[in-house]
């Protein structure tokens, strides 16, 4: 399951990965063949799990509770897949089946539990026989497990039976080409006519396009249990009104990816299956995930406009590619530890958290590079600081991965390929100078408050520091600091919402920014002193600390190289009995010779 390049050799050859496609996810992209390619691969690997849920089930002792044995179900799967290959396929690839095989597994596993006794999880499969066997036109009389009185059957929609208890078993029917639950009480199951709803029946709803004058259609899923990344779900229906927003906006958005990258709107169309609504931030940012289980599936808050859904359509499906790379391949080998600064999270990540950041940004780069030119005037200067700012995001990122020695020599031509598609954009003179200066900024803004949140200088170094300043000599040689993450606190962001306002007034709302944030993006002197102002009635506040250190860096165009050691000196002079002006401090420390470790 590697690349043809010679470097490991291949575990199977249906799953050597073509040089070309390897390259061309590696530069952030990947095609239509690309992703027909790693949807072959994940049915495979969806095989696999199914057979081994099946297996580890066998062996464990009432598993299946009262549920039938393993072998009914290999039986009616096993013909089903003969009878109508496609049509199985199709269905084993449906993103919730994966996460159910994900979550099944664990449980078996004992990393991860669910409200329910094990067989009400692992009892699932026989209502994927049940879509099995009817898709593949076989007659099956079944028993399937309730959860909280309803029964999902996957691709199809929920079943409620009124009246039963939270977990328990129902009949279900296959024959003459319908699905029916209880047969012989109050029979529920999908309408005979068209697709909907019915009396005891939620359908799955689809979300509908076109590409390349193609259909495209994948599910509005906001009833399977299965739907989100952790443990089952219960139903959550859009109201009517609800719905028609999501598929007014899945089709802009798609226009839009369409209109700017053609290729990316195809191999979106090859791979994007289902699309599950979750509840919206209270801030207004738009919350997305996706799932290495789920391939083809992501999670999504409705974004408020075509342009900030196409975007988000991008970010989580550039995931979903890099998922898939990575169930065939190994790219790191580090030990999880929560370590690097990624510029668009506010804690520390792990490398392959890194990684996938990067590369979902990779993408988000590039939209916004073939979207910029397609702006109207009006938009352009906030389409440029999208660019702008995800470029110097990324690249950062970037060069951190390519940095950590845990990335296997796959994982440094990965990333070698990242940073060559990051390089054509380099003398990209399509930003204006200002705008990209508010980039920067926003860049250096989130590091250097990710720095004073996150990293902590020994004591023993804070007190050094201390005798130095007031010794009026220069600052000590100190060693990297440690990590010591601060989560605490949500992070404001107010500088960076304030730049995405100034851009566009009538979009973004105004944040409630101090005088000083406003004199920063002016690049007016009186900033610095603006920010003392403010650390003198809250002395550590670490985004006022990051105002006060991006005022000063500005004014003496030189970075601060130790932006983490402000707070802790500050609040060691005062105890010592000093008050010092925080202005002072900083460029006090600005003549500190030590480089910032890379983080």
């Amino acid at each position: 399951m590697q690349t043809d390049a010679g470097h490991e050799p291949a575990r199977a050859t249906h799953h050597l990965i073509p040089s070309a496609y390897f390259d061309a996810l590696a530069a952030g992209r990947g095609g239509p063949d690309t992703v027909r390619f790693l949807r072959r691969t994940e049915y495979s690997r969806r095989l696999l799990l199914l057979r081994a849920l099946l297996d580890t089930a066998a062996r464990t002792p009432g598993a299946l509770g009262p549920l039938p044995s393993v072998d009914s179900a290999w039986e009616t799967l096993t013909a089903a897949q003969e009878q109508a290959p496609e049509e199985f396929r199709e269905l084993l690839l449906h993103p919730q089946v994966g996460s159910w095989l994900g979550h099944g597994l664990r449980r078996l596993r004992h990393t991860a539990w669910g409200d329910g006794p094990l067989w009400s999880d692992l009892g699932q499969v026989y209502a994927l026989c049940a879509v099995a066997a009817l898709r593949a036109g076989l007659p099956l009389t079944a028993t399937v497990p309730l959860r909280d009185g309803a029964v999902m059957f996957p691709g199809l929609g929920l079943a409620v039976l009124p009246g039963r208890p939270a977990l328990g078993t129902a009949e279900v029917a296959v024959a003459a080409g319908r699905l029916t639950v209880e047969p012989h009480r109050e029979a529920v199951g999908p309408p005979a006519g068209p697709p909907g709803d019915a009396p005891g029946w939620l359908a799955l709803r689809g979300l509908h396009a076109r590409v390349a004058g193609r259909p495209v259609e994948c599910r509005l899923d906001d009833v399977d249990p299965y739907r989100d990344l952790g443990d089952p779900l219960p139903p959550a229906r859009l109201a009517p009104g609800t719905a028609a927003r999501w598929q007014d906006g899945f089709a802009r958005a798609v226009g839009v990816l369409e209109a700017c990258d053609p290729e990316a709107a195809e191999a979106l169309a090859v791979g994007l299956r289902s699309l599950t609504p979750v509840d919206p931030s209270p801030t207004g940012v738009v919350l997305s995930a996706s799932s290495g289980d789920a391939f083809g599936g992501l999670l999504t808050s409705l974004p408020p406009d075509p342009v900030t859904f196409a975007v988000t359509l991008v970010h989580e499906f550039q995931h979903t590619k890099l998922g898939a790379l990575l169930h065939l391949l190994t790219l790191e080998r580090d030990g999880g530890e929560e370590r690097h600064h990624a510029p668009w999270r506010d804690d520390p990540r792990p490398l392959s958290g890194l990684l996938q950041g990067a590369y979902a940004f990779l993408g988000i780069t590039d939209f916004w590079s073939r979207h910029l030119d397609r702006t109207p005037a009006a938009e352009r200067a906030p389409a440029e600081f999208e660019f702008a700012l995800a470029r110097r995001q990324t690249r950062e990122a970037v060069r951190t991965l390519a940095a950590d020695p845990a990335l296997t020599a796959h994982g440094h031509r990965f990333v070698a390929g990242m940073g060559a598609r990051l390089d054509a954009w380099e003398t990209d003179g399509r930003v204006r100078p200002g705008v990209d200066a508010w980039a920067a900024l926003a860049a250096d803004d989130h590091r250097t408050e990710w720095r004073i949140r996150h990293l902590a200088p020994a004591p023993a170094d804070v007190r050094a520091l201390a005798e130095s300043f007031l010794a009026a000599a220069a600052p000590p040689d100190l060693p990297p600091p440690a990590l010591a993450p601060d989560l605490r606190t949500r992070w404001p962001h107010t500088r960076v919402r304030l730049i995405r306002h100034l851009l566009t007034p009538s979009a973004v709302p105004r944040p409630t920014a101090p005088a000083a944030d406003h004199a920063l993006l002016a690049g007016d002197p009186t900033a610095a002193p603006a920010y003392a102002r403010l650390l003198t009635e809250d002395p550590d506040a670490p985004e006022t600390w990051t105002g006060l250190a991006l005022a000063v860096t500005a004014t003496a165009r030189s970075p601060l190289p130790r932006p983490e050691l402000l707070r802790p000196l500050h609040r060691e002079l005062r105890t010592l009995g000093h008050r010092v002006d925080p202005v002072r401090l900083t460029r006090w420390l600005l003549a500190s010779p030590v480089p910032p470790p890379d983080r």
